[in-house]
């Protein structure tokens, strides 16, 4: 009895305290950076710092900004009203994430973004996405809105010439911007994404806390990784410009698939371009 209080003593004491508490310090550091992203199927993206500061116009004319995603889960998506596979079939998943949902449906809010502003007129758009969700927002700007946008979202789109003379097509991003219920962004869906998946990752930002002052713990490695000098923490920095040229290179020119390219612009959107040839 003497000895283990003894050993409890010297546990406690200066010699001991400081190893203790920074052994303890170091792996609470290393724990919390990937707490926040292990639960979800899309790619964590809450610590890119993208998609905050921007404003489009929706189809009625009203501008629409960050602040207006806050209150449900966003999906948010870079599309085209003639793209021939990837809107359309991204608008159908959704609608199959909105069905698993039941009642709770209505806490997922699509919003469409058009990168053919010149074919997509507000009226064209509306009526695209309500054939698929009655309920989904579909934003359409000027060149410059548009390109304002994109750039806040790091998001690749491209006009090219079309088989038929005359015509042209639109190359863009595939995949979606996931929004959590305070407006902000937090995860990136691939094109192609299992429905099952998306549905359990909306669910999972749905269950979080819901005052606008909580759900901090979610996002905490974001700051975490800035100041943590543990080689545990540290997570590469993203790279902050915008392809203001679209993905440029030996590939485009020899007419490779942009597909396989890199992005160099954020690193998580690497294989998420598409080439229309229709």
């Amino acid at each position: 009895m003497k000895r283990s209080a003894a050993v409890a003593r010297s546990l406690f004491s200066p010699r001991f305290r400081l190893p203790l508490l920074a052994g303890l310090a170091i792996g609470l550091l290393a724990g919390c950076s990937s707490q926040s992203r292990m639960d979800f199927y899309s790619k964590d993206i809450a610590c890119e710092e993208l998609g905050q500061q921007w404003s489009m116009p929706d189809s009625h004319g009203t501008v629409r900004g960050p602040k207006d995603l806050q209150g449900q889960v966003t999906y948010l998506f870079f599309g085209f009203t003639s793209c021939p596979d990837v809107c359309p079939t991204t608008m159908v998943e959704l609608s199959q994430v909105k069905h698993l949902m039941g009642k709770d449906a209505d806490q997922l809010q699509v919003v469409f973004v058009s990168v053919d502003p010149a074919r997509d007129t507000p009226e064209v758009a509306r009526t695209y996405v309500e054939a698929f969700d009655p309920k989904a927002i579909a934003l359409v700007g000027n060149e410059a809105q548009l390109a304002a946008m994109a750039s806040d979202f790091k998001a690749f789109y491209e006009k090219e010439p079309g088989q038929v003379p005359e015509t042209y097509t639109m190359s863009h991003i595939a995949g979606g911007y996931v929004f959590d219920r305070q407006g902000r962004l937090r995860l990136f869906a691939p094109y192609g994404m299992p429905v099952d998946k998306l549905f359990s990752d909306v669910q999972r930002l749905l269950l979080e806390p819901g005052h606008p002052a909580a759900g901090n713990d979610a996002l905490a490695s974001c700051h975490l990784y800035r100041r943590c000098r543990d080689p545990r923490c540290l997570r590469p920095k993203p790279r902050r410009q915008f392809c203001r040229g679209g993905l440029r290179g030996r590939d485009e020119r020899e007419g490779r698939s942009r597909s396989q390219n890199k992005h160099p612009c954020a690193p998580f959107l690497n294989n998420v371009v598409v080439r229309n040839h229709r």
